[in-house]
């Protein structure tokens, strides 16, 4: 009886710190937020280009937005903001504030959306770009693209779970880049 209990302890002390060992020595602990549409864009109707092989957004639809080269990452947001209250709402946005948290800068998103405002873009033009170039449906209005020009995430502004999401993809994404 004692020489079973006492190989039952060995087993139950040892057995943890074996399965630790192992996996510190073999296992990968690693995640990874690859791109979007590394196959191909999907085909949108009334889009008018079809994109073939990994997909990566036009410079020039990035240029509307203010995007660089040098930022490793871009968060742009396509929405619905078209005056005064609903730049303020956005400003005092609970979601914003955690973004802000993160070292998101919510002003950035602003001025994005403000030199789009002004760059005397149609809101058919914008829709365009939101369908055909980002490939926003409803709900998603915010859209995460890397220094390639390709997309890593959409998100949805006024959802706390997907602003979670967003802050732990670009903690991923940051750490592996």
């Amino acid at each position: 009886m004692k020489g079973g209990r006492f190989i039952l302890l060995v087993l139950a002390l040892a057995l943890p710190v074996l399965i630790f060992l192992f996996l510190k020595f073999f296992g990968k602990n690693e995640f990874d937020v690859p791109p979007l549409y590394t196959d191909g864009a999907p085909f949108r109707d009334g889009c008018g280009r079809v994109f073939t092989g990994p997909y990566a957004i036009p410079e020039e639809v990035l240029s509307q937005f203010g995007w660089s080269e040098k930022d490793s990452l871009s968060l742009f947001y396509v929405g619905e903001l078209h005056e005064g209250k609903q730049w303020d709402r956005l400003r005092t946005h609970p979601a914003t504030a955690r973004l802000r948290m993160f070292g998101i800068s919510v002003d950035s998103i602003l001025n994005q959306s403000e030199a789009m405002k002004y760059s005397k873009l149609s809101p058919d033009s914008v829709q365009l770009i939101q369908r055909c170039f980002f490939f926003l449906t409803e709900p998603y209005d915010l859209v995460l693209v890397d220094n390639e020009r390709r997309i890593r995430g959409n998100y949805q502004l006024n959802n706390r779970e997907e602003i979670d999401r967003l802050i732990l993809e670009t903690k991923i994404i940051l750490k592996k880049y």
